[in-house]
């Protein structure tokens, strides 16, 4: 994996395939910085920097000018996100989809995120690519095994990439949500206080592909919280009393 100043780059993948996730250096929108926290006013939240959420309350024409910054940008195909378990082929009519699958080098997967896990796929030979957008609602319902259902190659010939998403040491959850989890070893530990869990969902992203039958995976092994300042962090911009925050994008296509 490499970085450069405004962009993550997985180097697991073949030639062929782009791959990369954004971050908040270089952007258009936003607000002031101060006191180490990207400070928005009122309602309108925490924008600063490459923000490409056009949901999330920022003003449309600096998100447009943001995506417009994105490699490959004429080819990414924006996912209307519901943190569900739907996946589309590209191109689809419906991008109401937390997950999309290519084959075609005209359109590139994209999902954005600000703290859920965005995983990327592709096949050894470059033939296949797959975002999916993996928040703990998705990983639930299985939306890695129903994206990895998309390709033609078997599971021991993909590769995954696990880009930048809260850690388990920063996500923490209440009883009822963690017990939906304690399958996952090592992914849910209780904290001191009564009914507060530290649940790892890169983690159990990582132990759900290993399970699927994929054996090449790759964690960045960044945390959106521990570096708001590089990346949205929703539950960050929470903590801090914002109303909203931006999203990052992690993108993947063929040449």
């Amino acid at each position: 994996m490499s970085a450069s100043e405004c962009f993550i780059t997985p180097g697991c993948f073949p030639d062929n395939v782009v791959a990369y996730t954004s971050t908040r250096c270089g952007g258009v929108s936003g607000k002031a910085l101060k006191n180490n926290f990207f400070q928005g006013a009122g309602s309108t939240g925490d924008y600063l920097g490459l923000n490409v959420g056009a949901h999330v309350g920022d003003d449309i024409i600096n998100v447009s000018q943001n995506r417009a910054r994105l490699p490959y940008s004429e080819r990414i195909t924006w996912l209307e996100q519901r943190h569900g378990s739907t996946v589309v082929t590209l191109p689809s009519v419906s991008v109401i989809a937390d997950a999309s699958f290519s084959s075609s080098s005209a359109h590139f997967c994209a999902v954005m995120t600000a703290d859920c896990v965005p995983v990327l796929i592709s096949d050894r030979n470059g033939k296949e690519v797959a975002a999916i957008h993996a928040g703990w609602k998705g990983i639930e319902a299985n939306i890695i095994s129903n994206a990895v259902a998309y390709f033609s190659s078997k599971p021991s010939q993909l590769i995954a990439w696990i880009g930048p998403a809260i850690c388990g040491q920063c996500y923490e959850v209440n009883e009822t949500l963690a017990a939906k989890f304690l399958q996952y070893k090592n992914s849910v530990k209780p904290k001191t206080e009564a009914d507060k869990y530290c649940l790892d969902l890169p983690h159990i992203a990582n132990q759900q592909l290993t399970h699927i039958g994929v054996s090449q995976i790759e964690q960045s092994h960044l945390c959106t919280y521990c570096r708001s300042d590089w990346f949205y962090s929703h539950r960050k911009a929470t903590h801090n009393k914002y109303a909203a925050t931006g999203r990052i994008v992690s993108v993947i296509g063929l040449r």
